[in-house]
């Protein structure tokens, strides 16, 4: 059975989770599934249940590609523990491709675009189209199904050297891609074969999920019981809303009463078209038991933002209400306009630390700080939020970073590799140099780099490694200023 529970607070569906975890599994050895979209939400629930229930043990948090992969294991046995589809092998694959001429010749505009660069642009592409073609294999298996069966859908221009592309890459593969493998998956679930299934299944914390994801969850929801606990912004339906330029699209000289289409709440209508998709498939389930909590009958209005969060829970629009009267010592929204990004994150800690001071009762693990690139503010954050001897620490960590940054041995290889295409400048010289592995490599301290930043700003150096470095970047082979002269 598929149950799905909905709530706009993540306390609420947590309280739902809570509820169903303490129905003990029957085999007691088995361990409890909650799938995550991010490590920080498996970190916090289990901070959540042991808080609850005084421990939370034997429970895996996995993402959903990862639990889709365990459930492809545990029908068909063993997989190679990398697939020749994974992006990183596909990009070479698809750069072996383009490096052939009858290949790309079948397409003038694909021969005119890769013609007209270097074997620079011919990678980037070979990344590009892997990271797509993975995209493809989530969001749209409909399309590597046809191009498998040689046809054609009239999606563009493109479309045929993408399809022909792609039989290359699939020939002599057997069922080794995703999409083939989840066909598979799906027939298995359906027909009756015997499979040792998780007693139980719950997805917590999600706003959406790839429609492959909802087909595979339909599937096992008629062996095991799967909960879904999903955010939902609104508890009235809201599938029909659409914002005004979508409405002008779709209406053309029609009046948009006529289709029933409304915007409902404008942000909603703007913002929240994947998650209106997403309960829309939901709800197309034939055998579902849904059911939205709150935890207020009636939602607070004491602060802007709760205005705003409660007229979206009751799909309310007020353009054609008189203005919200704030209050004076009203700061629940904020709005800073920052310069760059160390800015952004130095503002942040001031207003934390006012936050704190202003709600003695708010905790440090009561907040959540998203950024839409971790990797890019992750050193901005230890900058700032590092202890400091005199200084109000605050403490923190920075969930869902890339291997590169989990790993400085790989980061400083990284680095490495991308030092020859580089003007070799002195802050990135200096920053490769402060790696523990760089270090130990030539026998320094790192007391002994205060002596090198001396010798580099005795000598001026800024960037570049002679002339000829510069004179290949169109500029005067001058070594004035270069690493030559250090």
């Amino acid at each position: 059975m598929l149950y799905l529970h909905q709530s706009h607070r993540l306390e609420v569906l947590l309280n739902g989770l809570a509820e169903v975890a303490r129905s003990p599994l029957p085999d007691p050895f088995a361990a409890e599934l909650m799938v995550v979209q991010s490590k920080g939400m498996g970190r916090w629930i289990s901070l959540r249940l042991a808080e609850r229930q005084g421990v939370c043990a034997n429970v895996q948090f996995p993402l959903p590609a990862s639990f889709l992969w365990q459930l492809l294991r545990l029908c068909f046995g063993e997989l190679p523990e990398r697939s020749a589809f994974a992006p990183e092998v596909l990009v070479w694959r698809i750069r072996a491709w383009l490096e052939r001429a009858e290949d790309v010749a079948r397409s003038p505009r694909l021969a005119a675009y890769l013609n007209s660069g270097d074997e620079r642009r011919r990678q980037q592409l070979a990344e590009r189209l892997a990271d797509v073609f993975d995209q493809y294999l989530v969001y749209r298996p409909d399309w590597i199904e046809a191009w498998e069966e040689g046809r054609l859908l009239a999606l563009g221009a493109d479309e045929e050297w993408q399809a022909a592309l792609w039989r290359h890459l699939a020939a002599g593969q057997g069922d080794s891609h995703r999409a083939r493998l989840v066909r598979r998956l799906l027939h298995r679930l359906e027909d009756g074969s015997p499979l040792a299934l998780p007693p139980r299944v719950s997805v917590f914390g999600v706003s959406s999920l790839p429609p492959v994801f909802l087909d595979v969850l339909q599937a096992l929801a008629r062996r095991i019981d799967v909960h879904v606990y999903a955010l939902n912004p609104c508890r009235e339906y809201w599938g029909e809303i659409r914002d005004q330029r979508e409405i002008a699209r779709i209406a053309g000289e029609r009046s948009a009463d006529d289709l029933y289409l409304e915007v409902g709440h404008p942000l909603l209508a703007s913002l929240g078209k994947q998650g209106r998709d997403f309960f829309d498939r939901l709800a197309e389930f034939p055998q579902l038991d849904s059911e939205f909590a709150v935890d207020e009958a009636e939602p607070p209005r004491r602060s802007l933002l709760e205005v705003l969060q409660a007229d979206i829970l009751e799909l309310r629009d007020r353009r054609d209400d008189r203005p919200w009267r704030l209050a004076a010592e009203d700061d629940s929204l904020q709005v800073h306009v920052c310069h760059g990004p160390m800015r952004e994150v130095e503002v942040l800690h001031d207003r934390l630390l006012h936050l704190f001071q202003r709600h003695p009762d708010l905790q440090p693990d009561d907040v959540a700080v998203l950024t839409p690139d971790i990797g890019l503010y992750a050193p901005y954050v230890e900058a700032v939020f590092s202890r400091r001897q005199g200084d109000t620490f605050i403490p923190y960590s920075i969930a869902d970073r890339g291997m590169s940054a989990e790993q400085p041995l790989l980061e400083a290889f990284l680095a490495l590799l991308d030092l020859p295409d580089s003007r070799y400048p002195t802050d990135w010289v200096l920053g490769l140099m402060e790696h523990p592995a760089v270090l130990r490599r030539f026998g320094l301290e790192a007391d002994d780099l205060d002596s090198v930043r001396h010798w580099l700003q005795e000598t001026g150096v800024r960037w570049g490694r002679d002339g000829d470095h510069k004179a290949g970047l169109g500029l005067p082979a001058t070594t004035r200023h270069t690493w030559r002269e250090a």
